[in-house]
Parts: C-alpha cells; sequence; structure tokens
C-alpha cells in the first residue's frame, strides 16, 4: 500500500507557467567567436552526480522550500541525453549531433558551440535506438586542465574517438582514436557508449556496453584514454560475452585509492559466465578486476531474466561503504576495499542470504542510472514509483527497506510521481525530472513532502538534473532549461476539522502551519481539488491562516491544500500541502466493472469480473446479471454478497457478445440498488475452415524404399499456428492407424518400404489452435504402391 503523500497541485494555480526565452536562432555547429559578456556564475557541478562518488549532493546551498522558472535555452541541434555540467559560470552540454555547446549560467545565451564531427547514424550499426550515434554519455571536465572530454562515434572512419576541447579557445586539443584492436576486438557495430565519463588518474574512463537489441558478441569494457595524448590506452574488458557496463552514471572512482568502480550487466549466455551481474573494482590502470561482488542469487534472479545488476552505477558512500542495486530492485551495501565476490556484501546477511527489496517489491524493471547519498540517506528513483528514499546506519552497516508497502522505519516514497530520472540532492531537497513528459520535481530530503513541480516538458530517458550556485539545471529534449531554488516558509501542514471526512454539505475548518527559518508573517491561500478533477481557489493569500470550507459538491474523494508564503513576498508559494477528504453519503454513488482477460476470448476461457463500487462503507454488496445474446432478459448470476468478483467459464459460449451486469449497494443501504453498470463481453469459437492434403508422389514401387511427404495445408482458421494429425490405411487393411498425432508440423514422411502392392490411404486432421474439438476439417490423399 502506497503511503499517502502530498497530492499534487497544478501549476496553472500555482502561478508556474514556464517562461521561454526570446526566440533565437540556433548557434552554428562550430562557433569560435567572441562569447556574449557573462555574468559571473556560482557552483561547480563538473562530473556526472557532482563528484567521483557519484553522491548527487553539493551540501553548499541553503535549505530550499520551493522553486521558480528560470531562463530556457535557444533550441539545440541535437536530442540531450547527457547531464548538464557547469563550471565558470558556464553550463555545459552534449547533443547526438556532437556538439557541445556552453551557455551562459545567467541568462541562458549560448557562449559558443563547438561540433566534433559527424556521428554516425544508428542504421549502420547492428541494431540500437539511439539516432544519430553523437554524444551521448555525460562529458567530464578538467578543471585543472581546462578542458571537456566527449567522446563519439565518427561517421568519417567507424571509429570511437576522445576529444578535449579547450574551454578558452573552444577549439579541440586533443583527440584520441580508442584503436578496434584492444583487447578481443572493440566491434563499433554492436558497441555503445551511454554510461558517463570519468576523469583520474591521468585518463578519460570511457564504458562501454550493447545496444538495445543485444545484437552481436558485444562485451563490456572500460577505456583509460590518457590525457596527455598518448595513444596508448589501457582497458577492462568483460570476461563473457554481454556484460555490458552501459549504466548512464558510467564509473564510479574513490579519490582515496584511485579505483575505478562500474556494474556490469547479465551475461549472454548465462551459464559458465563470469562476473555476470557484477560491481567491477580494477587497479587505476584498469585490467583485469581485483575485487568484485556478485549477488548470490545472480544467475536464477538477475542474469536469467535479464534484469541488470548493471542498470545503475554503485554510489560510493566512504572509502569503506558502498551501496548498489538494478533492475530486480533488491540493493546491497559493499566494503569497497573488499567487495567479497559472490554473496560477499555487508547487507543483507549472506548466511543464510534474503534480498532486501528496495523499490516498493518490484522485482522487474525496478531501478536505472544511478543514486544519489547525503546526510546518511539514499535517493533513488523506481520505474513508475517515483523516488524512494532509504535512511543508512554506516556503522551496522544496514539500510531500511522499502517493500510492496514500504513502510519501514526511516524509508519514504513519493505517490502519483510515476517514472522519473536519477535524483540529485541540493538545498536540502531532492531533485527529479519526469521522462513521461511531467517535469521537474522537488521533494523535502528528510520526509519526502513535494516541495516543487515545475510546468510540464519532456525530458529523455534517463536525464538526470544537475545544480550549480542555487540553479538547477535540466536536459529537455533539445533545450536545457534552468529553476531557481527558493527560500522562506520551507514546509507547512494542514489539518481539518472533522479530520478526514463528513457528510456532504457541512461545514469543515482548515487549518494551516508555515514554518522556516525566514518565514516572517506567513501568508496562506486555501485550494479544494476532486479526485479526478482541477483544482479550484477557495480563498487568495490572507495572514488568516484558517479557513471554513462548506462544500457544494457531491460526495466523493477530495483534496484539500493550501500554499503558504512569507509576508510581503511576490513567488506564487514558497510551501505547499494537501490532503484528502472525504464526502460521505449514505448509499453508493457508483460503480465500475472490468474483465480479466480482456475481451475477446475463445469459448473455454475462465473470466473473471471485477467489480468496484463508490460507497460509504468499505464492504459494500455486489449482485451480478447476465443478458445472453439469445436472450432480451437478464438472469441472476450471483446474488448480492462481499464478493466483487465473478468468475464465468465460457465453455460451450456461443460465438458473439454477452452483456455481465452488476449492481452495488451500501451495507446499510435500503434500496434494492444504489448503481449498476453493464460491459460487453466477446466469445469466439476457434476452428479452421478446412484442409488439403497431398503427396509428393503418387505412385512408388513396392520394396523401392522410397519417402513419401504427406502435406496438410488448412485454410480459414481462427488463429495462427493450426494443429496437424496424420492417419495411414495400408493397402492390405481397413482399419485407420494413427501415424503422427497432433502438432504444428504440417508434413509426415512415410517410408513406403515394407509396403504391400496397391493403393494406400493417408488422411489428415486439422484444428484450430483453440478448437475443443476433436477436428475440424479433414482431407485423403492416396498413393498407390505398384
Amino acid at each position: 500500500m502506497h503511503r499517502l503523500r502530498l497530492a499534487g497541485i497544478p501549476l496553472a494555480a500555482l502561478g508556474l507557467i514556464a517562461w521561454s526565452a526570446p526566440a533565437q536562432a540556433p548557434a552554428p555547429a562550430d562557433h569560435a567567436g567572441h562569447p556574449a559578456a557573462i555574468t559571473a556564475g556560482s557552483g561547480a557541478w563538473t562530473v556526472y552526480h557532482h563528484d567521483n562518488a557519484h553522491t548527487g549532493y553539493d551540501s553548499t546551498q541553503p535549505a530550499a522550500s520551493g522553486a521558480t522558472t528560470g531562463w530556457v535555452s535557444p533550441t539545440l541541434d541535437g536530442s540531450v541525453y547527457a547531464e548538464p555540467l557547469v563550471f565558470n559560470g558556464i553550463v555545459y552540454t552534449a547533443t547526438l549531433q556532437g556538439t557541445v555547446y556552453a551557455i551562459n549560467q545567467s541568462d541562458g545565451t549560448i557562449a559558443w558551440s563547438k561540433n566534433v564531427g559527424v556521428p554516425h547514424p544508428v542504421g549502420s550499426g547492428q541494431c540500437g535506438n539511439i539516432n544519430p550515434l553523437g554524444i551521448l554519455g555525460t562529458p567530464v571536465i578538467d578543471t585543472a586542465a581546462n578542458r571537456i572530454y566527449v567522446s563519439e562515434i565518427l561517421n568519417s572512419d567507424s571509429a570511437w574517438h576522445v576529444f578535449g576541447i579547450d574551454l578558452s579557445s573552444h577549439l579541440v586539443v586533443m583527440d584520441t582514436q580508442i584503436p578496434s584492436s584492444v583487447g578481443t576486438g572493440l566491434d563499433w557495430t554492436i558497441e555503445q557508449q551511454r554510461g558517463a565519463l570519468a576523469l583520474a588518474n591521468g585518463y578519460v574512463y570511457v564504458p562501454f556496453g550493447g545496444r538495445i537489441g543485444d545484437c552481436g558478441p558485444y562485451h563490456g569494457w572500460v577505456i583509460g584514454v590518457p590525457t596527455n595524448g598518448s595513444t596508448s590506452v589501457t582497458f577492462y574488458e568483460s570476461p563473457t560475452t554481454a556484460e555490458g557496463i552501459w549504466a548512464p552514471g558510467g564509473v564510479v572512482v574513490d579519490d582515496s585509492t584511485g579505483n575505478p568502480f562500474f556494474a556490469t550487466g547479465n551475461a549472454i549466455p548465462c551459464s559458465g559466465s563470469v562476473n555476470s551481474d557484477s560491481v567491477i573494482r580494477t587497479a587505476p590502470t584498469l585490467g583485469a578486476a581485483t575485487s568484485f561482488f556478485q549477488p548470490q542469487d545472480w544467475s536464477a534472479h538477475w542474469c536469467g531474466p535479464d534484469l541488470d545488476l548493471g542498470s545503475i552505477s554503485p554510489v560510493l558512500i566512504s572509502p569503506s561503504l558502498m551501496f548498489t542495486t538494478g533492475k530486480y530492485g533488491q540493493g546491497f551495501l559493499l566494503n569497497p576495499a573488499n567487495l567479497g565476490g559472490t554473496n560477499g556484501q555487508l547487507f543483507p546477511s549472506g548466511a543464510p542470504y534474503t534480498g532486501a527489496d528496495v523499490c516498493v517489491g518490484v522485482h522487474s524493471d525496478a531501478s536505472f542510472g544511478s543514486v544519489a547519498y547525503a546526510n546518511g540517506r539514499l535517493y533513488l528513483t523506481c520505474e513508475g514509483n517515483g523516488v524512494v528514499s532509504l535512511s543508512v546506519n554506516t556503522s551496522t552497516p544496514s539500510f531500511s527497506t522499502c517493500d510492496s508497502s514500504c513502510t519501514a522505519s526511516g524509508t519514504w516514497r513519493t505517490s502519483g510521481v510515476g517514472t522519473v530520472g536519477p535524483p540529485i540532492v541540493a538545498g536540502g531537497a531532492v531533485w527529479a525530472v519526469s521522462t513521461t513528459g511531467a517535469g521537474l520535481y522537488g521533494f523535502n530530503a528528510t520526509t519526502g513532502a513535494q516541495i516543487f513541480h515545475s510546468a510540464n516538458f519532456g525530458a529523455n530517458r534517463f536525464s538526470t538534473p544537475s545544480e550549480a550556485g542555487g540553479q538547477i539545471f535540466v536536459g529537455a529534449g533539445n533545450v536545457i532549461r534552468s529553476f531557481n531554488m527558493a527560500s522562506g516558509c520551507s514546509s507547512v501542514s494542514l489539518s481539518a476539522a472533522p479530520a478526514s471526512s463528513t457528510t456532504a454539505g457541512s461545514p469543515v475548518t482548515l487549518t494551516a502551519n508555515a514554518t522556516g527559518p525566514s518565514c516572517v508573517s506567513p501568508e496562506y491561500r486555501f485550494w479544494v481539488r476532486p479526485a479526478a478533477g482541477s483544482w479550484t481557489m477557495l480563498r487568495d493569500y490572507s495572514t488568516t491562516s484558517t479557513f471554513s470550507w462548506t462544500s457544494t459538491t457531491p460526495p466523493g474523494s477530495y483534496f484539500l491544500g493550501v500554499h503558504a508564503r512569507t509576508g510581503g513576498s511576490t513567488a506564487p508559494f514558497e510551501a505547499f500541502a494537501s490532503i484528502p477528504y472525504m464526502l460521505t453519503t449514505t448509499a453508493c454513488t457508483a460503480v465500475t466493472l472490468s474483465a480479466a482477460p480482456a475481451s475477446p476470448q475463445p469459448s473455454g476461457t475462465q473470466v473473471a469480473f471485477t467489480a468496484t463500487g463508490t460507497c460509504p462503507s468499505p464492504n459494500p454488496l455486489y449482485e451480478f446479471w447476465a443478458r445472453w445474446q439469445d436472450s432480451t432478459t437478464w438472469q441472476l448470476l450471483q446474488g448480492y454478497s462481499t464478493s466483487n468478483v465473478y468468475n464465468w467459464n465460457s465453455t460451450g459460449a456461443l460465438s458473439g457478445t454477452e452483456n455481465i451486469g452488476v449492481w452495488v449497494k451500501d451495507a446499510g443501504s435500503s434500496n434494492t440498488l444504489d448503481a449498476n453498470t453493464s460491459i460487453p463481453y466477446s466469445v469466439n469459437t476457434a476452428s479452421c475452415a478446412s484442409v488439403t492434403a497431398s503427396a509428393t508422389s503418387t505412385s512408388v514401387a513396392s520394396g523401392s524404399g522410397m519417402h513419401v511427404t504427406i502435406t496438410g495445408a488448412a485454410s480459414g482458421c481462427t488463429n495462427a499456428n493450426p494443429r496437424y494429425e496424420f492417419w495411414m490405411r495400408p493397402a492390405s487393411s481397413s482399419t485407420w492407424q494413427l501415424v503422427q498425432g497432433y502438432s504444428t508440423s504440417a508434413t509426415y514422411d512415410w517410408n513406403s518400404t515394407g509396403a504391400l502392392a496397391g493403393t494406400v490411404y493417408f488422411g489428415v486432421w486439422t484444428k484450430d489452435a483453440a478448437s475443443p474439438n476433436s477436428y475440424d476439417a479433414v482431407a485423403n490423399t492416396t498413393v498407390t504402391v505398384t
């Protein structure tokens, strides 16, 4: 059961209408002219998720109570998947067209851009879904050398390159081609560079994995490209095919040792593989793994069902503690100094091993990208289930869990957010961008309370924001969007009297209380929203913290909300809260009916009809009816009971559409029914209309041992893949013999050896795969033995 958090308030109501920069022509692919005047920016974010440990945490910002919409960059020449980076007042981003853009942090104008070369189109490889194959992985900034490093495969030579662009001259000062001859061979047609680049030990670390579709015998790679311009690259290559290193977080580096860490995906095949679904540690010069971790159930639960541990890069909590998870939705604490091998985690216990759920009990495609860590809490996103935060005990070590109820002490999760990319933490808040078009979210890092939701905008898969100087930057399709963190009233609470519910038309007193380090003379604005409707303002801003609401709306589920801000502030709001509220009645107001499996289905299918009533009491009564297609009257199927399910066996049902209905009434209702509905359900009787039989030869010589193929060809079948059964009546017999039982094979091979002279009869039976009949159609053919 999901714990209810704060229901969102619509952005139009919040006043958060996205501002777009004035229309500007996109910067040219190679613009090396003088940049526009730049207002000095603040803060820095020079590597994926802020630091080499990939904590995604900026500890320098004061507590934020929300955010406001900032600038939107001009349209760039291609789509952005990489996390924006920030350095010296410039926001850097890269596109799939191979262009690096430098955007002024202050106003979103383009200072300069540089194209490193035309990338390969996706069709030039064996598979893939990224087009073109430009700069996909997040770059890294070398602050000492004043460079940004990116990786791309050039169309001109079909080779992967690492480019270093000088941030002052905007020129490419390093171009190192990664040789395809490394290891067993880096095949550009099947390898994809998706993970973020890392910088340490005099190397740019560049991870590789397979393309979507898992085509070809690819390997996982990390290539170490020297920053001094040497072409003598170092590398790690996975010992088994597949095991791609594809997580968007890429390579993590322990600054205390210089050791790189990365996670591998599943091997293909799993059997006999080495280091499938593992966290790998190597020496700074790469080479073979110096330590590894692999779940005890890696084969059954991770590799076998294609649920990569390597869908997420690990996060380094300290030199002695690391966390990781993946698509199977269970997490692990590891010791980076000794990863422990198979079942070698610090938590959960491996003797015996029981997995620790971290993604609402989901065990398929649970989590992707990267994890953030700050102040004893982990933050990860769970596919379709928003953000989850787990508390970590670093001394035990252990962490709180998130199973199907996700109510463990120390754990919180968001509700109603859907799928968002990897989160970051800044200003005491967690920031994550929706990858389904719902915009940017902000949550209180301690409680999970929602403090911000922007207007809707799209963002690519695995998009993660960055932050510098109190500004948040998001790659959104082919633009960069900025947001400004706001302080003031950092939180507000809302209560109702009577609490939780009352009968429609009765007064409800709402009371709000705003708090925060600079929340002076707070103002409050109150709202109401039906569960399936839009927000309506009940009272505009006032210093009065209470409001009496008497509903003029029908019974049902509602949300009551409040905005709060510091007195005199012009911000749309600094904090908001909402609570669910029920207006009740003495009767059910509606009922819905659904069928599983959905219509249509073949005759003989077991169908479950499930009703859901909108009723005051928790256990309404349901009655089920049917109006069969050969009748004009309704027939009672199941009398009133608390069961909201009727199971129907459609065996013997006529082909056509039946109508199934349900009545509902509240347990305390005196009515025959409070509400009713019905749905049509179609049944089809599967069959084949006809079949033909033929023989490759209609005559064979006795004793020749000749083989004759008998072939059946069914037509007019309801479904694909009809079944065939073959019979034979020898010349010496009047009895048919079964020679090949029902199967999908449409042929029977007859060896005529030993056959007596005369006419041999062959029969073919056929029926649809879903047909209940012994056969749907029959055909015969003969072979004469001379």
